[in-house]
C-alpha cells in the first residue's frame, strides 16, 4: 500500500512539475512575443479607422469621423444591450474574461472548430484599433496584453465610451453618433430598446445586417439579440415584448451620407469583392478608394430627387463611357444595384430582338412590319392602349415602342437566337421567360445592367460592365488595385450603328422626345411594364450620348402601382434631360462616328407605302423618295435605271461603254420602232464594261439604252 502511495506522490509530482515547466514556458512566451506591442491611448479617440472615398478628380468624399460622443450623451439601452450581447461581465472583470475564455475552448474542441469567440469589449476595441484582423496566436496574446493594460489606464465608462466611437456599422457609418442618426434620424441619447437591438445586431456582420443595406437581415439579427437580452435578464419579460412591438422606421438624419448613400454602398461592396475583405477589414486597414464619382451630378440628382414626392423606388445614375466608369449613382432603396430585379419592358427591346434580327439580316430600318393584332398559339400581345398601326418602318415600331412589330420579329429570329445574342452582355435569361413576352422585357434586370447594354451601342459595339471602383491604395501608398478595361466586341460597329439610328429617332420623334430639343446627338429608349390590369409598375429611360450614358428608373413599391401617367417617357425622360442639361451645361459632347460601312440610300416612297417593299433608287429618281442608312450585308434591292454609257458607231459595229459596280448586271435594249428589245446583259467584272455589237444593216443609225437590272 505504501509503494502504491509513494508511486501516485511521484507520478503528482511529476505532473505538477511539467504543468509548472509549461506554465513558465507560456508565460516566457507571452511576455517575449509581446514586448514590443505599445498601448497608443491616441488611438482610441475615434479617427484610427476610416474608409477614405474619393471622387474621380481625386477628392475625398467621406471624411474621418468627428462626431465624438461622451458616454453620458448615449442611451442607457445601447450600453446595457451591447454588454449583455458582447461581453456580459465587462464590469467585472479586468480587460479578459477567464470564465468565457474557459468555455469557448471547450466548445471549440467539442466541435473542433474555431467559432467560438471570447474577446471581451477591451480586447474588441484593441482589435480595432491597434492590430490587424490576422488571426494569429501572435495577434491574440498581444490584444490580451493590450488590454489588461488598457483596463489600469481608463475606467470601463472611458472604454465603452472609446469603444462605443470606434464601432464600424457599415456604409461608409463610423461610430454610435452617426450610426443613430444614418439609421433613425436620432442621436444616441435618445434610441429606444428596439433601436438599439437593432444596433447592436449591425456591428458583428454590417455588409449583413445593416438596416440600409439589408433590412429583413437587421431584423432577423435583433430578434436574436432579443433572445440574448432575455436569456441574460438584462430586461424583464414585459419590457423586451414592448420592445419587439416596437415599429423601427428608418430615417437617415446623416445628411452627408444621404447624398452618397448609394453610390458609396456600392462601391464598398465592390471593394469587398476585389480586395476580398469585409467592410470592417478594408475600414480598419486605412485604404484608400479610387472611385469615378462626380461629384456635382452627384448632388444635382439627389437634390432634384429630394424636392420629389417620391411615393415609389428611384434609380438615377450616370456612366462615362470611354472608362465605363459610374459617375453617379442615387437610390431610395436598400440593396445593391445588382440586386434590383425589375422587368425591363421595351427597354430591352434593342437587345432582345432588333440588333439580333440585324445582325442576322432580317430587317434593315426601312422594313415594314404589319402592326395588327396577332395570336401566336393562344399568346395575343397587344400594344399599348390596344391601338395598331398597319404598316410601319422597323426604325418606326422601335421609335413608337411598338409591340407587334417586336414579338413578330422576334417569333421569325428564334428565341434561342435571342437568349444567345442577350447572353453577350451578361444578361441570363430565366427558363420562364424564354418565350414571345421576351421582346417585350419579361426578363428582370438591374438598372446599371441596362445602361452598360446602352454604353456598348456608344463605344461601336464594345460591351463591357460599369464599375464604380478605379483605383485602391493601402495605408502606405501601394496601389494594390488598379482597374483595367476589358471590353470585348458583342456586334460589329454597321450593325451596331443602326440601332443607334433609330435610337436617335427615339429622341427626335418618339417616346423620348422630351430630349428632341437638344443641341447634340442623344439617343434614347424608354420602356413602361404594366401589369395584368394595366397599371403601371416599373418605367425606364435610358440615354447615350458619345461621352455618357445616363439611366432612370422608377418601380412601385410592393403591393402598389405607379401612377397612370407614370411612364418611361414621363418622368424618367425628364431626369435624364435634366441631367444631360446639368453635365454639358458648358461643353457638348462630340457627335458620334459614323462607321465606313455605312450608305446613305434614296429609296422609292411609293413602292414603300404601297408594297410595302424597299427599293433602292439613283439620285436622279423622278419620283418622290426617302433616305435610309444600310449596311453592306442588308442593302436594299436596286431600282432599274438608266446607266449612262458612251458609244462609237463604226460601219459595221458599234462599241457601248460605261462605268460599272463589280458583280452587278446590266441590260442593254434597242430602239425598235419606240419599242426598247433586250439584245444583251452582261455582268460586270471590272470598272469599265465594254461591249461589241454586231451591225444587221450598216446603213442604218441605232438607238442603244442601258440599264441596272437589280437582281
Amino acid at each position: 500500500m505504501k509503494k502504491v502511495l509513494k508511486i501516485s506522490a511521484i507520478t503528482l509530482s511529476i505532473i505538477i512539475g511539467l504543468i509548472l515547466i509549461l506554465a513558465i514556458i507560456g508565460i516566457s512566451y507571452f511576455f517575449i512575443s509581446t514586448n514590443d506591442v505599445k498601448l497608443d491611448l491616441s488611438k482610441l479617440d475615434g479617427n484610427y479607422s476610416n474608409v477614405k472615398i474619393f471622387d474621380g478628380d481625386n477628392r475625398q468624399i467621406m471624411l474621418k469621423n468627428s462626431n465624438y460622443t461622451s458616454i453620458s450623451e448615449v442611451s442607457p439601452y445601447i450600453i446595457d444591450t451591447f454588454v449583455s450581447v458582447e461581453d456580459k461581465r465587462f464590469f467585472k472583470h479586468k480587460g479578459i474574461d477567464i470564465t468565457r475564455m474557459c468555455s469557448a475552448a471547450v466548445k471549440n474542441i467539442g466541435s473542433k472548430s474555431l467559432k467560438e469567440g471570447a474577446s471581451t469589449i477591451t480586447q474588441q476595441l484593441i482589435k480595432n484599433t491597434h492590430l490587424t484582423n490576422d488571426k494569429t496566436f501572435k495577434r491574440k496574446l498581444s490584444e490580451i496584453r493590450l488590454a489588461i493594460k488598457l483596463e489600469k489606464q481608463l475606467s470601463k465608462e472611458q472604454i465603452m465610451e472609446k469603444y462605443l466611437n470606434n464601432l464600424y456599422f457599415g456604409s461608409g457609418i463610423y461610430g454610435v453618433h452617426d450610426a443613430c442618426l444614418a439609421f433613425f434620424d436620432k442621436l444616441p441619447a435618445d434610441v429606444n430598446l428596439s433601436e438599439a437591438a437593432m444596433l447592436v445586431g449591425v456591428v458583428k456582420n454590417p455588409a449583413k445586417n445593416s438596416p440600409i443595406t439589408n433590412f429583413d437581415g437587421a431584423i432577423d439579427r435583433q430578434k436574436v439579440v432579443f433572445s440574448v437580452l432575455k436569456n441574460n435578464k438584462t430586461y424583464d419579460t414585459k419590457t423586451i415584448e414592448n420592445a419587439k412591438n416596437n415599429e423601427i422606421v428608418l430615417k437617415n438624419g446623416l445628411i452627408y451620407n444621404k447624398t452618397y448613400k448609394s453610390f458609396i454602398n456600392n462601391a464598398l461592396f465592390e471593394s469587398t469583392m476585389l480586395l476580398n475583405m469585409s467592410e470592417k477589414e478594408i475600414a480598419s486597414n486605412g485604404y484608400k478608394i479610387v472611385t469615378y464619382l462626380n461629384q456635382e451630378l452627384q448632388e444635382s440628382m439627389y437634390n432634384e430627387m429630394e424636392s420629389c414626392n417620391n411615393d415609389y423606388n428611384f434609380v438615377r445614375a450616370s456612366i462615362d463611357n470611354n472608362a465605363m466608369g459610374v459617375t453617379s449613382y442615387i437610390s431610395n432603396l436598400a440593396q445593391l444595384d445588382q440586386d434590383i430585379s425589375r422587368q425591363a419592358g421595351s427597354i430591352i427591346k434593342p437587345f432582345s430582338v432588333f440588333l439580333p434580327a440585324y445582325e442576322n439580316n432580317m430587317i434593315n430600318s426601312l422594313t415594314q412590319i404589319l402592326d395588327e393584332k396577332v395570336d401566336f398559339n393562344g399568346y395575343s400581345p397587344s400594344n399599348y392602349n390596344k391601338v395598331y398601326h398597319g404598316y410601319v418602318s422597323v426604325k418606326d415600331a422601335v421609335a413608337h415602342s411598338y409591340n407587334i412589330p417586336a414579338v413578330k420579329l422576334l417569333n421569325e429570329l428564334g428565341i434561342d437566337s435571342s437568349v444567345e445574342f442577350l447572353s453577350r452582355y451578361g444578361i441570363n435569361v430565366n427558363n420562364k421567360s424564354k418565350n414571345l413576352t421576351l421582346a417585350l422585357g419579361a426578363n428582370s434586370i438591374s438598372p446599371l445592367k441596362i445602361a452598360s447594354c446602352y454604353s456598348s451601342i456608344a463605344n461601336n459595339g464594345y460591351f463591357e460592365d460599369c464599375k464604380f471602383v478605379k483605383q485602391i491604395i493601402d495605408s502606405n501608398g501601394k496601389i494594390v488595385y488598379s482597374r483595367k478595361n476589358a471590353s470585348f466586341q458583342v456586334v460589329s460597329q454597321d450593325i451596331n450603328y443602326l440601332m443607334l439610328d433609330n435610337l436617335f429617332e427615339v429622341a427626335k420623334n418618339g417616346t423620348g422626345k422630351k430630349l428632341k430639343n437638344l443641341p447634340y446627338q442623344i439617343a434614347c429608349k424608354t420602356g413602361t411594364v404594366a401589369s395584368s390590369n394595366g397599371d403601371n409598375t416599373d418605367a425606364w429611360c435610358c440615354a447615350i450620348t458619345s461621352k455618357d450614358t445616363f439611366i432612370a428608373w422608377d418601380g412601385a413599391k410592393q403591393g402598389d402601382f405607379l401612377d397612370k401617367n407614370h411612364g418611361g417617357s414621363s418622368f424618367p425622360a425628364m431626369s435624364v434631360k435634366d441631367y444631360a442639361d446639368f453635365v454639358y451645361r458648358s461643353e457638348k459632347p462630340k457627335d458620334f462616328d459614323l462607321p465606313q460601312d455605312i450608305f446613305k440610300l434614296n429609296v422609292d416612297y411609293d413602292k414603300l407605302q404601297n408594297e410595302h417593299i424597299v427599293i433602292a433608287v439613283p439620285d436622279n429618281f423622278e419620283g418622290s423618295t426617302i433616305t435610309g442608312i444600310f449596311t453592306k450585308q442588308n442593302l436594299p434591292k436596286m431600282a432599274a435605271y438608266a446607266v449612262d454609257f458612251n458609244i462609237n458607231s463604226g460601219f459595221f459595229e458599234d462599241v457601248i461603254e460605261f462605268n460599272g459596280d463589280i458583280g452587278a448586271k446590266y441590260n442593254i435594249y434597242i430602239d425598235n420602232n419606240g419599242e426598247k428589245v433586250l439584245i444583251n446583259n452582261i455582268v460586270c467584272n471590272g470598272d469599265i464594261v465594254r461591249l461589241i455589237i454586231k451591225k444587221d444593216n450598216v446603213f442604218k443609225h441605232y438607238n442603244y439604252f442601258v440599264e441596272y437590272c437589280p437582281d
